[in-house]
């Protein structure tokens, strides 16, 4: 991703860090994206000749994605994994996606019959917890940019996931139970938490479900002014926000940018206040060839955060893209004042002085 991301992500894909050797003459960004299925930013690296992209981007005709606010978290998942068959064909198929979403329904269908109404409350979430660490097996994939640890119908079929795609598996046995399991979304991290108003406990998908408290969360991944983070309960509509945004790192990987502004543009539709998401936006427009639009942005995110990590090294770069050689340097030495030792940045304003 485009954003900054911490330094342990499991979930959302960071560019920002992926170093590319390219020479100054044709360096558009040194700098990384904001990051993947748990959040960040992509580090940009173009080329300057980034507007002639264009031509050679996927299309998928319009660049729009029907997730109504009313579909369920099982299938908004399966209309997002039938939108990626296109840009990844081998990783899942209609039979895959059927079978594993076929056994997951079973399996709440059980538990319901088994816990009756204790499965709205702890019970029902202990019982999930069981399902899928003892029975299931399923165990933890740290490669957190690829569909199949991403996609719930993979996660299932694979038994291991990255931490968005298992508490994805998760959040839908909960869905099925009527188990008030939210979603916490962090940079870089994604975990569930059992909430009923009375009883509180999180579930670290990483860990087998293990009841981490807050402050570890808060220790870990929680530093610099990230408002947009506060450890609350994220709801489904917000959940498949996370997700969207995930996917449009996978498609920005796949270099298909129209359907990655989709995907980013619902994220934000869903979580307006996800910065990340709007960065990794102005990257996806600046990889498909619409500079201007990408720095509109840009502009606006780094004039309220200066002090993103990997922002001034993305925006930066993007200026370079479009010659603005004097703002870029702005940037670059703005960005300075925040992240003095920033490699990215010290070579994006060097960059500027050749």
């Amino acid at each position: 991703m485009l954003l900054f991301i911490p330094d342990k992500r499991i979930c959302f894909r960071d560019f920002a860090k992926e170093k590319v050797s390219i020479s100054f003459a044709k360096l558009i960004s040194l700098v990384r994206p904001l990051k993947f299925l748990t959040m960040g930013f992509y580090v940009l690296c173009f080329m300057a000749c980034v507007g002639n992209q264009k031509n050679g981007q996927k299309s998928i005709g319009a660049s729009v994605i029907n997730l109504p606010d009313s579909l369920s978290l099982k299938n908004a998942c399966v209309r997002i994994s039938s939108d990626l068959l296109s840009i990844d064909k081998h990783s899942t198929n209609d039979y895959t996606r059927d079978s594993s979403y076929r056994y997951i329904d079973v399996a709440g269908d059980s538990l319901l019959s088994v816990l009756g109404a204790q499965a709205a409350g702890p019970s029902g979430a202990r019982a999930i917890i069981d399902i899928v660490y003892k029975t299931w097996n399923i165990g933890f994939d740290s490669r957190d940019t690829l569909v199949e640890t991403l996609l719930p119908e993979l996660v299932y079929s694979r038994k291991k996931g990255a931490c968005l795609g298992v508490s994805l598996v998760i959040l839908m046995l909960a869905e099925k139970l009527h188990c008030p399991i939210r979603g916490v979304m962090l940079p870089g991290h994604f975990f569930c938490r059992f909430d009923d108003g009375k009883v509180r406990f999180n579930i670290e998908p990483n860990k087998s479900g293990f009841d981490h408290p807050d402050d570890y969360y808060r220790r870990r991944y929680l530093s610099g002014r990230k408002p947009w983070y506060d450890l609350k309960n994220i709801d489904k509509k917000e959940i498949i926000g996370v997700v969207c945004f995930n996917v449009g790192n996978l498609c920005l990987k796949h270099k298909d940018y129209l359907r990655a502004r989709a995907y980013f543009t619902e994220s934000i539709r869903r979580i307006p206040a996800f910065i990340e998401a709007k960065g990794n936006l102005a990257l996806a427009y600046a990889y498909g060839g619409d500079i201007s639009a990408s720095k509109l942005i840009f502009d606006t995110l780094f004039s309220a955060y200066p002090d993103l990590n990997g922002l001034a090294a993305n925006y930066g770069a993007v200026l370079l893209a479009s010659n603005d050689v004097g703002k870029a340097r702005k940037v670059f030495t703005k960005g300075l004042t925040y992240f003095s030792g920033d490699s990215s940045i010290l070579s994006g304003l060097a960059a500027t002085t050749r």
